[in-house]
């Protein structure tokens, strides 16, 4: 795939799920270029229906609906045009196993590209605010 560089490549695509915005679950993509053939920018994610490259058109009309798209800088270990050629790569082989909330969501790919980790930060801040309600309700029931 001949894939053209753009200011944004290897940058963190993201869009709200819901339309509480970005205070709730986000879907995360790899902005990978300018593809030559039909001048569209694509993105590459992982999604419950599988790994896959989309247009940032098609990306923005999936999320915008729930608030605006933000783009984040490359924040991982590797250059830019590296994340989004280990991105794209990921892809072509039909990624690191199926999609898993979990284990392998789609922030988990983007960390992946970005930082040789699949780490959701989305599921551990979870995990500890349940913790966190349990907690609290299980102080607030047994101090009576």
């Amino acid at each position: 795939m001949d894939f053209e560089q753009i200011d944004v490549t290897g940058c963190r695509a993201v869009g709200a799920i819901t339309d509480i915005g970005h205070v709730g679950p986000k879907h995360h993509g790899i902005i990978i270029g300018r593809h030559a053939s039909d001048n569209q920018v694509y993105i590459a994610e992982n999604m419950h229906t599988g790994y896959q490259l989309a247009t940032y058109d098609d990306f923005y009309d999936r999320y915008s609906i729930n608030g605006e798209i933000k783009i984040f800088e490359n924040d991982g270990k590797y250059d830019s045009v590296s994340v989004a050629r280990r991105a794209l790569s990921e892809i072509l082989v039909g990624g690191k196993g199926a999609y898993n909330l979990i284990t392998n969501n789609c922030e988990s790919f983007a960390n992946r590209a970005m930082k040789d980790h699949s780490v959701s930060n989305q599921i551990i801040n979870t995990a500890i605010g349940v913790a966190a309600i349990a907690g609290i309700y299980w102080v607030v029931k047994n101090s009576k």
